[in-house]
């Protein structure tokens, strides 16, 4: 039986490592990322990276990552079935994503080639700057997707892949999913960086189109108006501001909920996501999904990594209580 919801996008092995010297870094880097920021490597600047971290930076644990992926296990968490499409390594990175995913249907996922790979450069302040070298994510193909399971999902979120050919198989999926299907992307800065018109072909499809701050001024999204170019429904997540919500009438913000210790923020924004596509599936009021995404990224972060993602129990408790508000 299809998933009703499929995540689409990157797969990749979360490599940390403490930067205290992170502008020092920065300026002998040299290519303009800013602090925070993110950015494609070659091969070649892969290198160069190994070499400028092992002066600047200190290991500091790996993990399974990519934005599709880390929303599809939240989902799964959350007791939702969901499957997961994209391409992970034959490789030992290959199985260790696999193993980091339980609960996710990987059936629709290729290993092939070398495993994408996520740099997380974490600042004293606890800032997190992303180089990635995506490896086999790039070689996302038309050939590698299940258009039966696409066609049959209920929702189908996409996520940034780094190069310009994955970029055209999605805006494909865009075009050939049936109207029942309800898409959601989630651009990262990756896509963000490209303006709105690139991505105008997967925009004039889409249902919602969650961004940061950051990702929305990139696209060139103005803060508190809708755009003629912009999806339905544009969620702009604001981290310790909350959410803001843009329809073509108004906007509205989602203070946070549920906050409190913040250990680890490395992909809150992707929870976040899970628990707007929970709620959507589970039938909340727009508002209440929204308020549920919140409520589930807060209680991401107070632990380190997948491991304090919310389960089961946190959704039908939530659910409950955002039906009766």
């Amino acid at each position: 039986m299809p998933s009703p919801i499929i995540c689409l996008g990157a797969i990749n092995v979360d490599l940390k490592f403490q930067v205290d010297d992170l502008e020092g870094f920065l300026r002998e880097w040299g290519t303009g990322l800013r602090r925070g920021g993110e950015e494609a490597l070659s091969r070649e600047d892969e290198a160069r990276l190994m070499a400028l971290l092992a002066r600047y930076g200190q290991p500091a644990g790996r993990g399974g990552g990519g934005m599709a992926a880390n929303t599809a296990y939240a989902l799964a968490c959350l007791g939702l079935p969901v499957s997961l499409v994209g391409r992970v390594g034959a490789d030992a990175d290959g199985e260790f994503l696999q193993e980091s995913l339980t609960g996710v249907d990987l059936s629709h996922v290729i290993v092939q080639g070398e495993s994408g790979r996520a740099y997380i450069l974490c600042d004293r302040e606890g800032e997190r700057t992303i180089l990635v070298t995506p490896n086999t994510n790039d070689d996302l193909k038309e050939q590698d997707l299940p258009w039966e399971a696409l066609a049959a999902a209920a929702y189908l979120h996409l996520t940034a892949l780094a190069g310009d050919a994955p970029l055209a198989v999605q805006r494909t999926i865009a075009g050939r999913v049936p109207d029942s299907v309800r898409l959601s992307l989630d651009p990262g800065e990756l896509y963000a960086r490209r303006g709105w018109a690139a991505l105008e072909d997967i925009l004039d499809h889409l249902e919602t189109l969650l961004v940061t701050e950051t990702e929305w001024r990139l696209l060139g999204g103005e803060p508190k108006v809708h755009p003629n170019w912009a999806p339905p429904l544009v969620v702009i997540k604001r981290g310790a501001l909350g959410a803001r919500l843009l329809t073509p009438p108004r906007y509205l913000d989602f203070p946070v909920e549920l906050g409190g210790g913040v250990v680890d923020t490395l992909g809150a924004g992707d929870v976040f996501a899970a628990g707007y596509l929970a709620g959507r599936l589970s039938g909340l009021h727009l508002n209440a999904c929204i308020r549920l995404g919140n409520r589930a990224a807060a209680f991401s972060l107070r632990g380190a990594g997948r491991d304090s993602y919310p389960d089961r129990n946190f959704l039908e408790r939530q659910v409950q209580a955002l039906q009766q508000i």
